[in-house]
């Protein structure tokens, strides 16, 4: 294209058009500058020649323009190889994190089913005042069981062991802590919650004393997460209740209606004919907070350090050895 761009210009501008009314002198003149323009003029040879260098520099930039394609081909199908083979393991990545959580839900969920039936014996006995370092926690509670059974003296040996626990992070410093005491009959324990169940708040000696059983941190973090579907359910009168390993369960019908997971909780509510409810997913990990510390604290007049099992033993609220 250059090279035709130069030929063309290097020809001479058009004469001017023959006039009739030219002189001899002014004819000649201009037959002269035609015969200088006549050989100067392309020819048959000279536009194949432009036609051949036009055609091979288009040759060149086509066969480059197909170079490029094929490259860019070659890549893309290695691309979307690429891409298939991520797609499936991004596929069986998913399928072996959702088994996995899946087996970490059952874990937690029986872990916490043991964790609750080591605390079937214990009672978590909340509003009682501190009474300081010389606190006799277990004579406080014999008074408080005492009182609940209606004057029916509780046995010595029938309370096995009373802390205070820790106190909670959001807790104001004036609250009083919880007592979790482990009993060694589980139908007088029974009978002191029922009581209290009944008596509703135990009211002694200016306080406003609560009864509870105590459970395990996972669920009274997964009940608090479901709190507004218990609310629900109270409002449109339904009758609900807990169970062990974790559920909440409620009747419709003939049909017992229960939730073990946060999966289940649409169904539930759509089964009961109740709004749907935005519920956390107590089974994540974000959702469990960390343990501040140990529930027991050691008793003040423990005596030497004990060894690693025995602490570890002593974290949990469960049955222990009778205090002597």
């Amino acid at each position: 294209m250059e090279a035709a761009s130069q030929i063309i210009e290097s020809l001479p501008s058009t004469p001017a058009r023959f006039s009739p009314t030219l002189s001899e002198s002014q004819q000649q003149q201009q037959d002269g500058e035609w015969r200088d323009i006549i050989p100067n003029l392309l020819t048959k040879s000279d536009f194949e020649a432009l036609s051949d260098r036009l055609g091979r520099v288009v040759r060149e930039e086509v066969a480059q323009l197909r170079a490029d394609m094929a490259n860019v081909e070659a890549r893309m199908a290695v691309a979307e190889t690429e891409t298939r083979a991520l797609r499936t393991d991004l596929e069986q990545t998913n399928t072996a994190v959702m088994a996995q959580e899946a087996d970490i839900a059952y874990l937690t969920t029986w872990v916490d089913d043991l964790d609750n039936r080591g605390r079937r014996l214990n009672l978590r006995v909340r509003g009682v005042r501190e009474g300081g370092p010389s606190e006799n926690v277990p004579e406080v509670l014999r008074q408080i069981f005492t009182h609940i059974l209606g004057g029916q003296q509780v046995p010595r040996i029938g309370l096995v062991r009373a802390h205070r626990a820790l106190r909670p992070l959001p807790a104001p410093e004036e609250q009083p802590r919880d007592i979790i005491c482990c009993l060694d009959n589980y139908h007088l324990k029974e009978e002191i919650l029922r009581t209290a169940r009944r008596m509703g708040a135990v009211r002694m000696e200016g306080q406003t004393i609560s009864v509870y059983q105590d459970l395990s941190r996972y669920t009274l973090q997964a009940r608090r997460a479901l709190r507004p579907v218990t609310s629900a359910l109270q409002q449109a009168g339904i009758q609900y209740r807990w169970g062990y390993p974790f559920s909440l369960s409620a009747r419709h019908g003939q049909d017992q209606l229960i939730v073990r997971k946060p999966g289940d909780v649409p169904g539930f509510l759509r089964s009961l004919g109740l709004p749907p409810q935005q519920v956390p997913d107590w089974l994540a990990r974000s959702f469990l907070q960390q343990v501040p510390g140990p529930q027991f604290p050691r008793r003040p007049n423990a005596g030497p350090q004990r060894p690693q099992q025995q602490r570890q033993r002593d974290r949990n609220p469960g049955p222990a050895r009778r205090e002597q």
